[in-house]
């Protein structure tokens, strides 16, 4: 009997760990345009993988790194601040708790630096992390059960190069090394209550490779057209459940391993580049990214080797981005961008640290020319998801946690420099 139990809490705990463990997903899903390239903050991501007007070219389109004819060097951070209160309906059965306050604030920073060896070959190299989020809740909120911290980055440094086919086509690409971190605490309930709450920590990192392949098209000297494609890969991850201050029966669970399979999904992203005039100049994108494949998730029970793969009934984000750039005078070039990513869940299914709804980006920043091949810009961009549903399945233990985040949304805000050589 006391068999039986054991495996049906290593049940539960394996389910609610999975459903759990990829609680930062806002901005359109997991990768965040703002922490990967923060140049593009003004044209609030749009047109990204047909500018080529600074090194960031080298993460958002390889490709573009041939419209160098000089070494560039370029440096940036951002700083984001998350708003999303949560609001619990009169369905929700777990017990009592602070309603859930999530603000947060996070910074990140970035390189890229392009290197041109001959007027038809030119290499690069860069830094960012544009996967994944922090996100916090007070130990005593309804959702503890559910999630308290979680982590989900990956970080990336990707060596790339680019060729110069003839007068109107470049191609370019090269491999993303990816070292991908998770870590989750929750609480757990006990069965018996004047134990309190209990204890789950899970964490892990592993390494894995990712493509980044781009095109661009000029058709004449004042257009460029960028296609760029990231390949899927596969982050696996593995650890203990890490419990304390739980009873006996739950407690015998410590000796499981828990492995999961996380998927970055393949990305595509068309965008374009008009020169309209001495002033003007606008920017337009299109992309789809494969998130149907991220909620097919591979999970393991190491303490008696059964598997599953589990479903988060999660599917493909479409993002629609156009922007407009103004030369003011020959220093100041200022940029505004909008731009819509679909939601990657539904109301009716989506758990409570899947938080992701549609986005709308409103985005404007400013470049400085300072001379001796010095450029310095900064970008701010408002990520509006307003009230994002959720519906939490729930179990017998933790109890089902039920409403909506309220006004949600994102501020980002970042600086750059470049420098030509």
């Amino acid at each position: 009997m006391h068999g039986d139990k054991v495996l049906s809490l290593l049940g539960v705990a394996t389910i609610a760990l999975v459903v759990a463990f990829p609680g930062p997903l806002w901005a359109g899903a997991l990768y965040v345009y703002e922490m990967g390239s923060p140049a593009d903050v003004g044209t609030a991501g749009a047109g990204m993988a047909a500018k080529a007007q600074n090194a960031s070219t080298v993460f958002t389109n390889p490709a573009g790194m041939t419209q160098f004819d000089q070494p560039e060097l370029l440096v940036s951070g951002i700083g984001m601040y998350l708003h999303a209160p949560f609001d619990p309906d009169r369905s929700t059965t777990t017990v009592q708790g602070s309603d859930g306050q999530t603000s947060e604030l996070f910074g990140g920073g970035s390189f890229s630096y392009v290197h041109p060896l001959t007027p038809q070959l030119s290499l690069g190299i860069s830094a960012q992390n544009n996967f994944g989020l922090a996100l916090g809740w007070s130990s005593q909120w309804v959702g503890r059960y559910q999630t308290v911290n979680e982590w989900l980055i990956a970080p990336q440094v990707q060596p790339t190069v680019a060729w110069k086919v003839n007068d109107w086509l470049s191609v370019g690409g090269g491999p993303a090394l990816t070292l991908g971190y998770i870590s989750e605490k929750k609480r757990v309930s006990n069965l018996d209550p004047a134990r309190g709450d209990g204890k789950l920590r899970y964490s892990d990192s592993d390494f894995a490779v990712q493509g980044n392949f781009g095109i661009m098209i000029e058709p004449d000297p004042q257009t460029r057209i960028g296609l760029r494609y990231l390949t899927e890969t596969k982050l696996n991850f593995k650890d203990g459940l890490n419990l304390s201050n739980v009873g006996p029966i739950i407690g015998r669970a410590r000796s499981a391993s828990l492995k999961l399979g996380v998927r970055m999904p393949q990305a595509v992203n068309l965008a374009v580049f008009r020169q309209l005039s001495d002033k003007w100049a606008l920017l337009g994108d299109i992309g789809w990214e494969e998130w149907s494949r991220f909620g097919e998730i591979d999970a393991q029970v190491l303490a008696d080797g059964s598997g599953t793969s589990l479903d988060l009934d999660t599917r493909d984000v479409w993002h629609f981005g156009i922007g407009a750039q103004y030369q003011y005078t020959p220093q100041w070039l200022l940029s505004a961008g909008f731009s819509y990513d679909t939601s990657m869940s539904s109301d009716a299914n989506r758990p409570i640290i899947l938080p992701v709804g549609q986005m709308y980006r409103y985005g404007g920043g400013v470049e400085y020319d300072k001379g001796d091949d010095l450029t310095i810009g900064a970008g701010l961009d408002l990520v509006w998801l307003g009230n994002v549903p959720v519906a939490e399945a729930g179990n017998n233990i933790a109890g089902t946690v039920n409403g909506k985040y309220t006004d949600a949304y994102f501020v980002f805000a970042s600086v750059y420099a470049s420098w030509k050589f």
